[in-house]
């Protein structure tokens, strides 16, 4: 990614010294990147919120219970999915909405909504590997943190959060490896974000 400076950040430089303007470059720069930052931020945080709170995601629920119980009991480990009411049980195991994984999926989805420049069939693509690489992930941590505790390695408290937010870290850095492979224009915005509030420095 280290290579990639000639994006938008650095098309503004070119202009800006073609124009004869060096004095206001730092400060227009600046304010670009600024503006660029926020938009991105606000289309993705509309994108993820609008997508995480208002859908009702019941078949998402049952949907990983459904697999969760059936990757359980092909290793031996016995799972029932029940109902009581509007909630989807694997066990004595609630499964709510933040058990699916969408929230990862509906922030990925919003990051690439925003970008700049990317075809819509890079931008399906990758959002395609994204959710189901989150979706198969997801049915794995939860399928590892109940064998924790019924294994008698970890009590609950320590298998489901402190356990889930290590593989949660890992996995998104991954995913963001991933959505920068087939999109490289995110890790471009990230560079150029740090280059355009880099102090400037002339040529003698």
């Amino acid at each position: 990614m280290g290579h990639r400076f000639s994006g938008w950040v650095s098309s503004k430089i070119d202009n800006v010294q073609g124009q004869g303007l060096m004095n206001m470059e730092p400060k227009t720069l600046r304010k670009d990147v600024a503006y660029e930052i926020l938009r991105f931020l606000g289309i993705t945080s509309a994108i993820g919120l609008a997508l995480y709170y208002i859908p009702n995601y019941w078949f998402l629920e049952n949907l990983t219970a459904q697999h969760s119980a059936m990757v359980m009991n092909m290793i031996g480990m016995k799972a029932t999915v029940w109902y009581q009411g509007n909630e989807v049980y694997v066990n004595q195991f609630d499964v709510q909405r933040m058990c699916t994984g969408v929230q990862v999926i509906t922030v990925f989805l919003g990051i690439i909504v925003a970008l700049p420049r990317t075809a819509l069939k890079k931008k399906v693509l990758a959002f395609g590997i994204i959710a189901v690489s989150v979706y198969l992930a997801n049915i794995g941590r939860i399928v590892l943190e109940i064998w924790l505790l019924y294994s008698g390695t970890l009590p609950w408290s320590l298998a489901h959060y402190p356990t889930g937010l290590i593989l949660g870290i890992f996995a998104v850095a991954f995913l963001v490896v991933v959505a920068d492979h087939f999109m490289p224009v995110i890790g471009d915005m990230a560079l150029s974000a740090l280059d355009g509030y880099r102090k400037p420095t002339t040529a003698n």
